[in-house]
């Protein structure tokens, strides 16, 4: 017994980022979706984001932003996407290589994997962070150092785009269910307002944006 309770506490610390390798090499493209869409869904799924996401970013733009960092890019469903909506220049970043190795290749679109959480980015050099339901993966120890990464690539007045699943749920293994006033407090450099909200599988996604004080 006791060797079945240390071996069940050991599969609970999973480091998560073991834990995302192992489902993106089981799942792939579909491993960054709620895995109650099916395979032969993802595209759709991808569409139907990008037609509610796509408007709302665009509206937030003022001109002249050239760079978007698409963190946590995973296997780039959008990153390509982003790039022609901002006609400047986006880049991915994600620390599971194998999801970047399947990223569709992209006119003006770059691919980087993160290590140790730093961002390969240098300092204030991006005009627009996108980040889609990633940050709900990432343990809260964690977090300040992302958010201080957030801080350290963005500059001064740049756009954070953030897209989060704020259902009312118990936490998973893998994943935090947080609220809207949670993420907004995550940012003190940042005045996050909401834009909207939608649904998927019956969870609510908050999509939030503001810029960087």
């Amino acid at each position: 017994m006791k060797k079945l309770l240390q071996s069940l506490t050991s599969l609970w610390k999973e480091d998560p980022l073991r834990y995302w390798e192992k489902r993106a090499r089981k799942h792939g493209v579909r491993s960054v979706l709620n895995l109650g869409h099916s395979r032969e869904e993802v595209d759709a799924v991808t569409e139907w984001q990008k037609g509610i996401l796509f408007p709302m970013l665009k509206a937030e733009l003022v001109g002249g932003e050239q760079t978007l960092l698409d963190f946590g890019c995973g296997p780039g469903r959008f990153t390509g996407g982003l790039a022609q909506l901002l006609g400047g220049q986006a880049v991915g970043v994600d620390p599971i290589q194998h999801l970047l190795d399947i990223a569709p290749a992209a006119p003006n679109t770059e691919y980087r994997v993160s290590r140790d959480g730093r961002i390969p980015l240098a300092d204030g050099s991006v005009d627009v962070i996108w980040c889609c339901l990633v940050l709900g993966g990432i343990a809260e120890s964690a977090l300040p150092s992302t958010v201080a990464e957030f801080t350290r690539v963005l500059k001064p007045g740049g756009l954070l785009f953030l897209v989060e699943n704020t259902a009312e749920k118990p936490d998973s293994k893998h994943w935090q269910f947080r609220s809207l006033a949670w993420y907004q407090q995550l940012f003190p450099d940042v005045a996050l307002r909401q834009l909207g909200d939608y649904e998927d599988l019956g969870e609510r996604i908050s999509v939030l944006a503001g810029r960087k004080r």
